[in-house]
């Protein structure tokens, strides 16, 4: 299960170009977050002062940094996985489950989407927003909705490659 193939054929290069594309956008937001903390720091330590509302600005820039990544750690499928029982099964049980996780991982995805849109709607409906400097709360809520909701799809895709094809996702031997 370490090695296998991302999502690939004519259909999915858009697709994987803008996983790629917001996978990078998700690193440079990171980056910002790192350079802010560590002016935050250098201003309390030389000047005094500090950057107002630094605990909400890290947390919506880590919040969309790592949902902008989860799109394209599904379609690359380079996932946390744990090995101990799958590679103790017969190769036959080892192909369907290889076959069934992008379907699997979609419909958790889908449920996480469910849940977060019930909650993200009544965030928007309360307005609520930061205690510190007062960002909208759906702000946080957006990328975990489009991240979620991209990566599902990107599981679909595979799931249906995989059906297509059963060579599709197969660990390589």
């Amino acid at each position: 299960m370490s090695q296998v193939r991302a999502t690939a054929g004519p259909a999915a290069t858009p697709l994987h170009r803008l996983c790629r594309w917001l996978a990078a956008l998700g690193v440079a937001i990171l980056l910002v977050c790192a350079l802010l903390t560590v002016a935050d720091i250098l201003g309390r330590r030389l000047l005094e002062r500090t950057i107002p509302g630094m605990v909400d600005l890290t947390q919506l820039l880590v919040m969309n940094a790592v949902f902008l990544w989860i799109p394209y750690v599904f379609e690359r499928r380079a996932n946390v996985e744990v090995d101990l029982l799958f590679e103790r099964l017969p190769r036959a049980a080892r192909r369907w489950l290889e076959r069934l996780w992008p379907l699997l991982g979609a419909v958790f995805l889908l449920v996480v989407a469910w849940y977060a849109g019930r909650t993200a709607l009544q965030v928007f409906e309360y307005g609520d927003s930061s205690q510190t400097i007062g960002v909208p709360m759906i702000w946080y809520w957006a990328p975990v909705l489009f991240g979620t909701v991209l990566a599902a799809i990107v599981c679909v895709i595979q799931f249906a490659q995989a059906m297509v094809d059963p060579a599709a996702g197969h660990s390589k031997p």
